[in-house]
């Protein structure tokens, strides 16, 4: 397509909008508030998704190890342990160690909670063999292996935490889905219905352009330019009012090292969620057109 091809066909989408300016601003405002509503939803199936990945970084299987092994055989139990095929890495911690963990997670004041659990006979913590399977859906298939050894008293993965985290996941997910086609279609209905004045307007002027040999595409492109440009229009406050109140959560909400709370960070979450809001603008805009130019133009 030539260039002052292209400048036209803008240009004309542009005259377009601004003949119905009203209908223009309601479609805009309507697919505003359907993207905004949508972005939502997708700041949290992106966490979502994002604390089960990182959840999955973290899961290991917590093997007690009995009360009267030595360092040998604690050694020994961590390296037949390690030996399995499913098994990715085999820790052992010490009860000192988990004395530290646990001071750390609690933060300011655990030395005085903590105080009474030091010293040699006073710690409550059991030694443990931290176990990280090397595929985190088969972590029961891996917890009931760890079981079995002579040594371990009792080996705990959770209780399906991470399962259930992802079954929540592909639920938001399809709620996402559904909510946000059924408010797409009700954006770009509104976007059809502003696209058909601008065809009833020019009526005369299309027949007369059909006349002298107009292509129906070189018809159609300012029809599509327009739907686009109110669909992206419309994706702009949105974008910056999602990602405005997602930087005050992160700001409001303290998450620590030890928390299982692991929201996405703010950069990589605004990219996805630019680039999503702005397709899906563009795409709901460019249907109500199609929707137009199908059932009024008739070409």
């Amino acid at each position: 397509m030539k260039i002052d091809t292209m400048i036209r066909h803008f240009r004309e989408a542009y005259r377009g909008v601004k003949r119905n300016t009203w209908m223009s601003f309601s479609a805009i405002s309507a697919v505003a508030v359907t993207l905004f509503i949508f972005g939502i939803f997708l700041v949290f199936a992106f966490n979502i998704n994002y604390m089960t990945k990182e959840l999955n970084k973290q899961v290991a299987i917590r093997a007690l190890v009995n009360a009267q092994y030595n360092a040998k055989q604690q050694e020994e139990l961590t390296k037949d342990i390690q030996a399995l095929p499913s098994v990715k890495k085999a820790t052992f911690i010490p009860k000192e160690q988990g004395l530290k963990q646990m001071k750390a997670s609690w933060g300011e004041g655990s030395e005085e909670i903590f105080a009474e659990m030091e010293g040699e006979g006073e710690n409550p913590f059991p030694d443990i063999i931290a176990v990280e399977p090397k595929d985190p859906k088969k972590i029961k298939q891996v917890e009931a292996e760890v079981e079995k050894f002579d040594g371990i008293d009792d080996a705990d993965s959770g209780d399906g935490v991470t399962d259930r985290l992802l079954n929540f996941s592909g639920w938001v997910q399809n709620v996402v889905l559904v909510f946000g086609l059924g408010l797409a279609v009700l954006a770009a209905f509104l976007i059809s219905n502003t696209i058909k004045l601008t065809i009833i307007a020019r009526r005369q002027e299309i027949e007369i352009m059909r006349l002298v040999g107009a292509s129906n595409w070189f018809i159609r492109w300012p029809f599509f330019i327009e739907g686009a440009f109110i669909g992206v229009m419309g994706a702009i406050v949105p974008i910056g009012l999602v990602l405005i109140l997602y930087q005050a959560a992160l700001s409001s909400l303290e998450v620590g090292e030890y928390s299982i709370l692991k929201l996405m960070p703010m950069l990589e979450l605004g990219v996805y969620v630019a680039l999503c809001i702005f397709a899906l603008g563009a795409a709901i805009g460019m249907s109500g057109s199609i929707i137009s130019i199908r059932r009024f133009l008739k070409i």
